[in-house]
């Protein structure tokens, strides 16, 4: 049953082919949003984040037996001389794609093992494990455990479009993976703090400003195969909307929970504790 609003942890490292994200990210983003707060305390862009996280969480890969380092990744080279823009993140979406994908998120929100292997789906499928009440929450918006009722939901395309629709309000683009990861963690942080509100537009304009200055100065550069663009896309706006929905359609402060502690945990697989933070004008930062 569709919903009548949608609104928009780490699995283990050892058990994984590490995907080669390749967003290369400035180090003084290192543990900002873990450090005690200061009133000039330093911004967090949701890229920068998310690129942290995969460098430590990589950082220490190797071919079996060999301990030495390894050559510098594709995405971790020293950046081009002028830069990147924004559309350096931009994908064009293909179909087979996004039907392999949405069969995949449909075992994963049914309880199945996901038949693709993704390591943004790995990393939501570890925070279902860790918190089931939250994926049948989320599953019970398009048709609970009934896997058929589940996967025509999201080969419809209603969910995708729903999502698009709110990004473009704030001039983001569903089919660019920083804007679309930015809004996944502006909702996600809404939710994990109990629907709390701010100034999105503030906040979706900000994002996008500092997200565009790093890239201009060559800060943050991509590697990502457009077919992984999608995959990361398309899953985390699927996730913020069925959130949203869940949160929404909540029966009990019991469900609410759920889904505030399940977009936690997806948060801190991006690199942030929606917890820690606070949601300013021009982006996160420690809360004081």
């Amino acid at each position: 049953m569709a919903p009548s609003t949608l609104l928009s942890t780490r699995a283990a490292a050892l058990r994984r082919r590490p995907l080669r994200l390749g967003l290369a990210a400035t180090l003084w983003l290192a543990g900002t949003w873990v450090v005690a707060a200061q009133d000039n305390a330093p911004l967090i862009d949701g890229v920068g984040a998310y690129t942290h996280s995969q460098i430590m969480r990589h950082r220490d890969d190797a071919e079996p037996g060999r301990r030495e380092a390894r050559p510098r990744a594709r995405g971790q080279q020293a950046p081009a001389r002028g830069g990147a823009t924004l559309d350096s993140l931009d994908f064009a979406p293909r179909p087979a794609v996004s039907a392999a994908l949405n069969a995949a998120f449909a075992d994963s929100l049914t309880g199945r093992r996901p038949s693709l292997d993704s390591e943004v789906l790995r990393d939501i499928d570890d925070a279902f494990e860790r918190h089931p009440q939250f994926r049948r929450l989320l599953a019970q918006q398009i048709g609970g455990d009934d896997r058929g009722r589940v996967l025509q939901a999201l080969q419809s395309g209603r969910l995708q479009a729903q999502f698009g629709q709110r990004l473009q309000a704030h001039g983001y683009s569903a089919r660019n993976f920083g804007d679309v990861l930015n809004a996944f963690m502006i909702y996600g942080w809404t939710l994990a703090n109990d629907g709390a509100r701010s100034d999105h537009d503030a906040a979706f304009s900000g994002l996008r400003a500092r997200l565009a200055d790093s890239l201009a100065r060559g800060q943050k550069l991509t590697s990502m195969r457009p077919q992984q663009l999608q995959e990361a896309a398309e899953l985390y706006g699927l996730v913020a909307t069925l959130a949203g929905a869940a949160w929404q359609n909540a029966r009990s402060p019991a469900e609410r929970a759920s889904v505030r502690d399940g977009m936690a945990a997806i948060g801190r697989t991006v690199g942030i504790d929606f917890r820690t933070v606070a949601l300013r004008d021009g982006g996160f930062a420690p809360k004081r």
